[in-house]
């Protein structure tokens, strides 16, 4: 059944296919065979002309309609037919880029579909995609030491629930061995909006901040040495403290 669709064939359908009964049948043993070799083309193109010489067999015997009207139809729906199955079966087209500068074949290569060139390459190579795929979610951890409220180091966290980009909330929250009022283990947290600095690393401040209670929290700023490591540093009653934040596995 493998050579049974061939050039010459598919010349003899497209006669016999639209005599009266010969053609229905044709169709539907057509039909069988397709399925038989999983050529699904011929297959629903077969089983449409089955279906569409089923009702013109019968509109003819039963004196329904003319028959050159009903040829027509019957024509011009099979026409549909084969063009749909045509557009379906289709190979799509595949988009002609042109590329003007000479690529680095070492290297990966990002291609950017744009309406307006430039929209969205700055935020891509510009640190929000980029800042997005490589932060998304991570949490650091620190020490923070200080003479007054936490002369051992208390453990502090950083976290970047929605990526590092500019105006991208960031959160850093610790406890303090002994708070200035004398309560123990009190809790401290600042939120804040990050802004970006360009440098080698990239630096970063707070561009707006909150701490508990309402008031304007603890300032935070330092650099991104990697995906893995971050460097902060803070004021706390005039003092500078740094500190190095490593990231928590599988965040």
């Amino acid at each position: 059944m493998t050579g049974w669709f061939t050039e010459l064939e598919d010349v003899l359908y497209s006669i016999v296919e639209y005599i009266p009964l010969v053609g229905t049948v044709y169709s539907l043993e057509r039909a069988i065979i397709a399925y038989t070799t999983e050529d699904w083309k011929r297959y629903w193109q077969s089983v449409g002309n089955f279906v569409e010489s089923s009702v013109r067999d019968v509109i003819l015997l039963k004196d329904i309609a003319e028959p050159i009207p009903v040829i027509l139809l019957h024509t011009m729906a099979e026409s549909f037919t084969d063009k749909m199955l045509e557009l379906y079966h289709h190979e799509p087209k595949k988009p002609e880029i042109e590329i003007t500068k000479d690529l680095d074949k070492r290297s990966g290569h990002v291609l950017i579909a744009e309406s307006s060139q430039g929209k969205f390459e700055s935020e891509v190579f510009g640190g929000k995609a980029k800042g997005v795929h490589h932060f998304y979610g991570a949490v650091f951890i620190g020490k923070l030491t200080n003479p007054d409220y936490a002369p051992n180091g208390e453990k502090i966290r950083l976290d970047i629930p929605q990526g590092l980009y500019d105006g991208a909330p960031v959160t850093f929250s610790w406890k303090w061995t002994q708070a200035w009022d004398g309560s123990k283990n009190s809790p401290s947290a600042t939120y804040g909006r990050i802004k970006l600095i360009a440098g080698t690393p990239t630096g970063f401040e707070l561009s707006s901040r909150k701490g508990l209670a309402g008031w304007e929290g603890y300032n935070f700023w330092g650099h991104v040495n990697s995906r893995d490591q971050i460097t902060a540093t803070t004021a706390i009653s005039g003092n500078e403290t740094q500190i190095v934040f490593e990231r928590l596995p599988e965040t």
